[in-house]
């Protein structure tokens, strides 16, 4: 079959961190059970917290028109999911949290970086 472009993996992960982000805000308890994650009052407030920026990142790499543009905030965010790999993956969380969390974001962040390739 036909590969997927730089374009298509760009609105894949786009519509992926939409997806993800608004699990995280609509239900942070859900969202850390799939992690392993226990649901705690301050816990739930940065899932959501993150769910936000993540919903708006990956909105706006889907509404962006300009190809520049577009380019700089993938790049953030390649940036960012890589970071926030590290810092799963060194952190002191359970460790079903840190594979899957650590996976999550290499994922997201190899995702981007193809489709930065074009």
């Amino acid at each position: 079959g036909d590969m997927a472009t730089p374009d298509d993996i760009r609105r894949t992960v786009g519509c992926g961190a939409i997806g993800f982000g608004a699990l995280a805000i609509l239900s942070p308890g859900l969202f850390l059970g799939l992690y392993g994650i226990p649901d705690e009052s301050n816990v739930r407030l940065m899932t959501r917290v993150w769910g936000t920026r993540t919903t708006v990142v990956g909105a706006l790499s889907l509404l962006l028109r300009n190809a520049d543009d577009r380019r700089t905030l993938m790049t953030a965010a390649a940036v960012n999911e890589a970071l926030d790999t590290v810092l799963i993956a060194t952190s002191r969380a359970p460790m079903r949290a840190r594979v899957m969390g650590a996976a999550t974001t290499a994922a997201f962040a190899a995702a981007t970086a193809y489709a930065l390739s074009e």
